[in-house]
């Protein structure tokens, strides 16, 4: 069955709860200390009680800071609540910017709106719309963006928005090292004992790894060299290029992490925002 003829046919249960792509990268991905990408933030779903306390974090995603209260991230984590338009009233979702301490409520934005990619399908909950499950979201699929949006209730503070690089930089770039950011966990989640809370397996650090820019694959797609060191919670990362001559130049956003693999190993395939028709279609979305 074909990736669209699969998307019609998907019928929307939930809400997504799953980021993306590693084994152990304690060794290979190193936290953010010196807050040198303050702009890249995460997104978690929790599910709250009748006061509206948060009582069960059932997923998280990372994202980058492109406006003052827009945040860019994968558009498999946000399809499911853009197809259910609002949100049950026991979800919540939150961002916060905080390098080392993410669980911590006094760091947390509440998120309002949510935008994905017109080329994504209405996805169901993992693993229908999963990349590394390859069920309705294929990696590397022609045409499909795995692009979304998230809209804060307030900027947060003191935080510079990433900048989007210019139109075309990836196509100048392959062999260029670029620095990956994310949230995830340190560890594939398939690994964890049957019955392990997602809180129990997250520490809530910001992590960043160097890794060089393959191929270009087309207009949406680029490979990053594996193994990807990208792991559950990093979808939507931002991926940072720096196309001065000396390392005082300001890094540029040139893609978000999709699809590290299940072992978060084996695959990383990434969406580019390098090009012409998704920064219009942020543009377009950001007014």
């Amino acid at each position: 069955m074909s990736y669209r003829s699969r998307s019609r046919v998907a019928a929307l249960a939930g809400l997504l709860m799953l980021g993306s792509g590693s084994t152990t990268i304690s060794a290979q991905a190193t936290v953010d200390l010196e807050n040198r990408y303050s702009n890249v933030g995460v997104l978690m779903v929790w599910r709250v009680d009748d006061a509206g306390k948060p009582v069960e974090l059932r997923g998280f995603a990372s994202g980058t800071l492109i406006r003052d209260r827009v945040m860019v991230t994968a558009g498999h984590f946000t399809a499911p609540a853009t197809s259910l338009g609002t949100l049950p009233p026991s979800i919540r979702i939150f961002a916060s910017f905080s390098p080392t301490d993410a669980k911590d409520p006094k760091t947390w934005i509440p998120v309002v709106r949510y935008s994905t990619h017109p080329s994504m399908p209405h996805c169901p909950p993992p693993p229908q719309c999963d990349p590394t499950d390859d069920v309705l979201v294929a990696p590397l699929e022609p045409g499909i963006a795995d692009v979304g949006l998230v809209f804060l209730a307030h900027a947060p503070p003191g935080i510079q928005p990433a900048r989007l690089a210019a139109p075309g930089t990836l196509d100048r770039s392959e062999g260029a090292q670029t620095t990956i950011v994310g949230y995830g966990t340190t560890t594939p989640r398939r690994d964890a004992p049957p019955g392990t809370a997602i809180s129990e397996m997250w520490d809530g650090k910001r992590r960043i790894r160097t890794s060089t820019l393959r191929r270009v694959v087309d207009e949406t797609w680029a490979l990053w060299s594996i193994p990807s060191y990208v792991c559950s919670g990093d979808s939507g990362g931002g991926i940072f290029l720096n196309p001065g001559p000396t390392a005082a130049s300001r890094d540029v956003l040139v893609a978000n992490v999709s699809d590290g693999g299940r072992d978060c190993r084996r695959q990383n395939n990434n969406n580019r925002l390098d090009t012409h028709s998704i920064q219009r279609w942020i543009a377009g979305e950001s007014r």
